[in-house]
């Protein structure tokens, strides 16, 4: 029994062009409440990010 798999993209909230984190890749299919994790994420990290763009709330950080 093989997992179902969909292509597709991963954008975050920040609603620009350059928020793409991956473009048509193959991935299990996604239900509500499922989490996509990236590790090593450079400007959706505090330090980095674009605090307050456009009202967003600063991002969370978690150290595993």
């Amino acid at each position: 029994h093989g997992i179902e798999r969909e292509v597709v993209s991963i954008v975050g909230p920040l609603c620009t062009p350059l928020d793409l984190l991956a473009d048509q890749v193959e991935l299990p299919v996604a239900g509500i409440g499922d989490l996509v994790v990236v590790f090593q994420s450079g400007a959706y990290g505090l330090s980095a990010s674009p605090v307050h763009f456009l009202s967003h709330p600063l991002p969370r950080e978690v150290l595993v």
